[in-house]
């Protein structure tokens, strides 16, 4: 009783600095041991912070998801998830699932994904046990994967499995005797036809015709482009970098190159800072799609079923296509009535050139697009690729993560007037510098206008 009678005597200044050194998990404890530490520890925000940002990044003004409003509920919730991710209870974990969703959204907002103690603690966090549990849980997994992944009971769950899935950016893709790989039943959804309509804007969204994301469409277009990326590095020298094989670094949104934009309409500025989405600069684009005969075959030649369930899965090879894209800001407009209201509509032109040795005339166009926000707030793309002056391919895609994103947009191409018959497919593209490349040349110089 003296040693804790000499604690309480203490300057506040010295027992802040000791209580510095308690790991926050036991703070609770603290409290419960005399009315005294009960009283200091109560919104004591100061310490609160600095146990906080000893563990966890400062988190990011103005983002868009919080883990608290208040230093003490951001370590709490912090604490908290932290426990849920290191137990080995699968209940403990599904039961409050999409709380353990909303923290890791929030903590991958951090300003720095190169040094960032979040993203550490995520690389350690996420074991098998929690892919397995928190990422594996879409529709997709009925069919695929093994005896560990289940699909969640609502889709409310599904979708947001979906989503962290493409956030943590490494497709899931098991190999083994006891499990089944997730790639041809992701190939089946992402080249079904009867997923390009009118509701879903024949781009990744909700048959519902709401403009929301389908997240398990995404996480689909995901699995096949990682399937198809890894089989193209491993036989040329496309020079891909690691984009596809780090976790969840690419979701981060400021994660891409990008000028700090200005919003105040009332300043006479470049349209490059006047742009919330960084378009301005050089691009990488990956394009895949069926041969049209086994496309035409695989939708057209046997009666869908009858369920609405998906169809056989793919295992037939794709074409792949590596595309180097330079484009930039032509016009920043205000959001239309069906947009999301925070941000402005962003216009954009540019050219393709590709990056295989051999020629192809559907890759080197000229492009015209336009970026912007979703109801939702998520940031769609659209874009058109023009050969000798008239629009023939569109493509819509969502930028993983939001703004700026490293990891970029995934998305579909398909006939620009929607030809039923397609032909459609993924499509993704990361953003690699600021300045247009200019090797890329003007638009409409590609050798195929």
């Amino acid at each position: 009783m003296v040693s804790l009678c000499t604690l309480l005597d203490l300057p506040h200044e010295l027992l802040h600095q000791i209580l510095l050194n308690v790991d926050p998990a036991d703070l609770a404890r603290v409290r419960l041991t005399c009315s005294f530490l009960d009283r200091y520890l109560r919104k004591n925000e100061l310490l609160f912070k600095e146990l906080y940002l000893q563990l966890w990044d400062e988190p990011v003004e103005n983002a868009s998801v919080s883990i608290g409003l208040t230093w003490e509920k951001r370590l709490q919730n912090a604490v908290w998830l932290q426990k849920i991710l290191a137990s080995d209870h699968v209940d403990s974990k599904l039961n409050d699932y999409q709380q353990v969703v909303h923290f890791i959204t929030a903590l991958l907002q951090v300003k720095n994904p190169t040094k960032s103690k979040n993203l550490n603690f995520f690389d350690e966090a996420f074991d098998k046990v929690n892919l397995d549990t928190l990422l594996c849980r879409s529709s997709l997994f009925e069919q695929a994967g093994d005896v560990t992944h289940v699909p969640a009971d609502t889709e409310f769950e599904r979708q947001l499995s979906a989503k962290l899935h493409c956030y943590y950016g490494i497709p899931i893709d098991p190999r083994g005797r006891k499990s089944k790989p997730t790639h041809p039943w992701a190939r089946s959804l992402v080249y079904d036809l009867r997923n390009y309509d009118t509701n879903t804007m024949w781009g990744p969204f909700r048959a519902d015709g709401s403009g929301r994301v389908d997240w398990e469409k995404v996480e689909a277009i995901m699995i096949v482009l990682g399937f198809n990326l890894k089989v193209l590095v491993e036989e040329s020298d496309i020079p891909l970098g690691t984009l596809w094989a780090v976790r969840f670094r690419g979701a981060v949104p400021y994660s891409a190159p990008h000028l700090k934009p200005t919003l105040d309409n009332g300043l006479d500025l470049p349209l490059e800072l006047r742009d919330p989405y960084g378009v301005t600069g050089t691009w990488l684009r990956v394009v895949c799609f069926l041969d049209y005969h086994d496309f035409y075959a695989f939708n057209f030649g046997s009666i869908p079923p009858a369920d609405g369930g998906p169809r056989p899965p793919i295992d037939i090879r794709e074409a792949i296509r590596f595309i180097k894209l330079g484009i930039t800001v032509t016009k920043v407009e205000p959001p239309g009535p069906d947009d999301g209201q925070a941000l402005p509509v962003v216009h954009f032109r540019g050219a393709s050139r590709l990056m295989h040795a051999f020629w192809d005339p559907n890759a080197n166009s000229e492009l015209t697009g336009t970026v912007r926000l979703t109801t939702e707030g998520e940031v769609r793309w659209t874009s058109f690729s023009i050969f000798q002056g008239e629009e023939r391919w569109r493509s819509e895609g969502i930028q993983i993560g939001g703004l700026c994103t490293a990891r970029g947009v995934l998305g579909t191409w398909f006939d620009k007037d929607f030809d039923p018959h397609g032909p459609a497919g993924p499509t993704a593209f990361w953003k690699t510098s600021n300045e247009v490349d200019p090797t890329i040349g003007a638009a409409g110089e590609g050798e195929s206008l």
